[in-house]
């Protein structure tokens, strides 16, 4: 981001293409006038007061900036749980509404950002500014978190966003420290079978990453994969079944038992962390995990700290974990 007097420009760079850029914007407030140096930036006029958010994660963020007043429609808005006012629900967000959309008359549209999707050409022939959000996309917790910024500025909450950002940073380094010279470091299985394929986190994903900096592993270090990694159920058991630790997450009104656990697959009860009861769960009906966990990894690394050291003795609440009973 680099601020041209009352203008600041944010140039994105393209995670599918090294070197070229997604997008670039020009943020300006409603009343300046367009820059002559504007070329092929999308102007932005800021800040936004009734803009169409795409997902659950976005609305949450700006609510927690204090801004969810500029947010006039979402989509599958089953899913965002955050808002406190009434809002347009456009519909799936892969092929949204486009009459709800087009009766909205959004100032900006905050969409997911997929490599080639062809539904951005229909969108993008209303003359709405797209904001594309690609944090997901990032190396690390940190960096995707970072993006706060950047949504900061889109609704004239600059200063919280960077404040927000500042703090969480502090305390992930603080919480990185503190594990940094642990003893041992428990390898971790993640998950469960999704149909006949079990995906695992890459060592160089985010999640990885935060295990690696709550002094624990993966159970599959010879995976370096950034993203996830689909496995077989028997690969899976030979590299993981005497793993330490189990942390799964899973939808339900009610806390998961060890035994419906076990039931769910039989090769479930083969595994070591669910016969010594060492299987931790996040149930994101509950906790909302899916909606803050990316803009606060701090969090996140909190909970695994103290499920993979508790000698470490860290005094914090749990955020989204549970041990099943």
């Amino acid at each position: 981001m680099i601020r041209y007097g009352d203008y600041v420009k944010v140039e994105m760079l393209n995670p599918w293409a090294k070197g070229g850029l997604l997008a670039t914007y020009v943020l300006a407030d409603r009343a300046a006038e367009a820059p002559k140096w504007l070329g092929h930036a999308v102007l932005v006029r800021t800040p936004l007061q009734n803009s169409l958010v795409f997902a659950a994660v976005h609305c949450n963020l700006l609510t927690e900036l204090g801004a969810d007043d500029c947010i006039g429609g979402v989509c599958e808005k089953q899913y965002v749980s955050c808002l406190t006012k009434d809002v347009v629900d456009c519909g799936n967000g892969m092929s949204p509404n486009m009459e709800r959309i087009i009766q909205l008359r959004p100032d900006a549209m905050l969409v997911s950002s997929f490599e080639n999707n062809p539904g951005y050409d229909k969108l993008g022939q209303m003359g709405v500014p797209i904001i594309q959000c690609a944090e997901y996309m990032e190396a690390t917790a940190l960096a995707r978190a970072e993006w706060m910024k950047f949504f900061g500025l889109l609704v004239g909450k600059g200063q919280e966003a960077e404040a927000m950002f500042a703090a969480l940073e502090t305390r992930y380094d603080s919480l990185k420290t503190l594990a940094k010279n642990v003893a041992a470091r428990p390898k971790i299985l993640s998950e469960t079978l999704y149909g006949n394929v079990w995906y695992q986190p890459g060592v160089n994903s985010t999640v990885g990453q935060i295990y690696a900096d709550a002094g624990a592993q993966t159970a599959f270090p010879e995976h370096q994969q950034s993203g996830s990694v689909p496995l077989s159920a028997e690969q899976v058991y030979v590299d993981a079944h005497d793993a330490d630790l189990w942390l799964i997450r899973y939808d339900a009104p009610t806390p998961k038992t060890l035994r419906q656990l076990a039931d769910e697959a039989p090769i479930y009860s083969q595994f070591d962390a669910l016969r010594n009861g060492n299987v931790w769960g996040c149930n994101a009906t509950a906790s909302r995990f899916y909606e803050q966990s990316p803009f606060h990894p701090d969090r996140l690394l909190s909970d695994i700290i103290q499920i993979a050291h508790p000698e470490l003795h860290l005094q914090a609440p749990m955020h989204y974990y549970h041990r099943l009973k």
